[in-house]
């Protein structure tokens, strides 16, 4: 199984490679990412695409809360578990 990382690359070299599928991403990223992956893709869950360019910038945030506390960080540096709130 790959990881979320493995196959948003994945995904990102293959839009550099191919602009039918390019086109298709930035269109219906449901469909490009299932034909491309293999995956179904759950109807509750949103995908975003977004191009950017020279005059352009994306900025993607992670949920609002789900920053870990200091706490948690030195209890992750230490070999504990995150807990089920945490990111």
């Amino acid at each position: 199984m790959q990881t979320v990382t493995e196959l948003e690359d994945m995904i990102r070299a293959k839009a550099d490679e191919d602009e039918a599928f390019r086109g298709k991403l930035l269109e219906d990223p449901r469909a490009a990412i299932s034909e491309a992956t293999g995956l179904n893709v759950p109807e509750g869950f949103t995908i975003n695409v977004h191009e950017e360019s020279a005059t352009e910038f994306h900025l993607v945030l992670p949920p609002a809360g789900s920053r870990l506390s200091d706490e948690e960080l030195r209890g992750a540096a230490g070999g504990i578990a995150p807990t089920k709130d945490s990111y």
